[in-house]
Order: C-alpha cells, then sequence, then structure tokens
C-alpha cells in the first residue's frame, strides 16, 4: 500500500489492474478522442520521453496538446496493442498506431490520404494509479517516408 496524492492509502495495483488501465488510456481515450480519460489514467504531472534525444514533455495536458494537434491531421489515427507486458511498478506496450493523413497538413506534408503503420514500443511507470513516466521508441522515419516526406 502507498500514500496516494491526497494522503490517502492506496493499494497497489495488480498486473491486470496495470494492463486494463493501459488499455482504457488508448483505446477509451487515445484512439477516441476522448481526452477526459486522461484525467483518470494520468498523473498530473505525467512525464513522457520519445525520440533520441529523450527530451521530456511534462505534463497532462501537454500530452492532450500533442495528441490534440496529431488527430487534426490524422482524424482516423488509432493503436493497436500487440502486448502489455507487467514487471513491478512497469509496463511495457508493444503496439501499431495507425492513421491516414486527410486532415490538416501535417509537419510540411500535405494531406493526400497517404496511410501509415507505426510501430513501436513503451514503458510506462505507474504511481497512485495512474501512469506517471514513460519512455518510448517508434519508428518515425518509415512514418515519414510513409508520408510520403522522404524516398526510399
Amino acid at each position: 500500500m502507498r500514500a496516494g496524492v491526497d494522503g490517502a492509502t492506496l493499494p497497489a495495483m495488480t498486473p491486470d489492474e496495470m494492463r486494463e488501465l493501459v488499455r482504457h488510456h488508448i483505446e477509451d481515450g487515445f484512439n477516441r478522442g476522448d481526452w477526459t480519460v486522461c484525467e483518470h489514467t494520468l498523473a498530473g504531472d505525467y512525464t513522457a520521453r520519445y525520440g533520441a534525444d529523450g527530451r521530456a514533455n511534462v505534463g497532462r495536458d501537454h500530452y492532450v496538446t500533442v495528441c490534440t494537434f496529431l488527430r487534426r491531421s490524422f482524424p482516423d489515427v488509432a493503436i493497436t496493442i500487440e502486448d502489455l507486458v507487467v514487471e513491478g511498478d512497469r509496463i511495457v506496450n508493444r503496439y501499431v498506431e495507425r492513421g491516414t493523413l486527410t486532415g490538416a497538413p501535417f509537419l510540411g506534408i500535405e494531406p493526400a490520404g497517404q496511410a501509415y503503420a507505426k510501430p513501436g514500443t513503451t514503458l510506462y511507470r505507474v504511481a497512485d494509479r495512474r501512469l506517471a513516466e514513460s519512455w518510448g521508441v517508434e519508428d518515425t522515419l518509415g512514418w515519414f517516408r510513409q508520408l510520403g516526406k522522404y524516398a526510399d
């Protein structure tokens, strides 16, 4: 048992509860564009690190801003969870993100119905029954090639 953000004692999550937390966050939040789900799945100071430089994006609000930006260009963006592996307070999500560029231009790429499938892996740390931190890697070069940004 651990002390929660309000000082109350929270029971540790079981591996199945941790898997359900990630599924809820991805399937009900990200995939549906329902950012209110993040209020229950992400810590207020959620810290996400993606890319080779490991630069951190801090805060639940920043996460929602980035996801909203992505959805403007890829209205159908969705993540398919391939594996969820739990060890202690960590859970690894191996996934494939898919979408079609039919909305706003994306980082200088004009929409022409380009579809993509981008594999990735994210390691989450769970604290106080929420996702507190994450480290992720994705095939960004492959993604941009699929969008027509770079030739093979």
